[in-house]
């Protein structure tokens, strides 16, 4: 009878740590560009397909510029687990045709994250505006689309961004 009863409570212990095991190792570990688009696909309502196409490391974290099917692009932050994983931790979504301007905190430094995927463009313009006086500016070159990050220990400060093509065209 003890043996019965050891059966009815181990078999579906079994199974239960079985399909919980199961399931965890089909959910995206973010350790690929692959599962970090299917992540970007789970965190961002409204929007779906996303292809990443650009991606910089900052210490450990990943930052990675996409875009979806729906005209929609992000700049997307993932945070380093164990085991050389990854989780999504926030991103920045405009429409394609917008400059992204976002921010996240690594490793309790603050940065600023730019990126444009509207049109191809030969450099961006970024003028820091610090206690209401504007600073120099800094001149990226963009020709290859991609990300401008700028670490920022200002506090209180307004940022202004602008793209420019090989014709002069302005974008902002």
């Amino acid at each position: 009878m003890k043996k019965k009863y050891v059966l009815y409570v181990l078999i579906p212990l079994i199974c239960i740590i079985g399909a919980f095991l199961y399931v965890s190792n089909l959910s995206p570990k973010g350790d690929t560009i692959e599962s970090r688009e299917a992540l970007l696909n789970n965190a961002i309502l409204g929007s779906k397909d996303w292809t990443i196409i650009k991606e910089n490391k900052i210490d450990d974290y990943i930052i990675s510029c996409a875009y979806s099917a729906k005209g929609q692009s992000t700049i997307a932050v993932f945070e380093p687990m164990s085991n050389k994983k990854y989780k999504f931790s926030t991103s920045t979504n405009r429409d394609n045709t917008d400059i992204i301007i976002g921010g996240t905190i690594i490793n309790g430094e603050w940065y600023d994250l730019i990126w444009f995927n509207g049109a191809q463009t030969e450099y961006a313009e970024i003028i820091y505006t610090v206690n209401g006086a504007p600073k120099e500016p800094l001149k990226y070159d963009t020709t290859n689309m991609d990300l401008i990050y700028i670490k920022n220990s200002e506090k209180d400060y307004s940022i202004d961004v602008c793209y420019y093509d090989s014709d002069g065209k302005r974008y902002e």
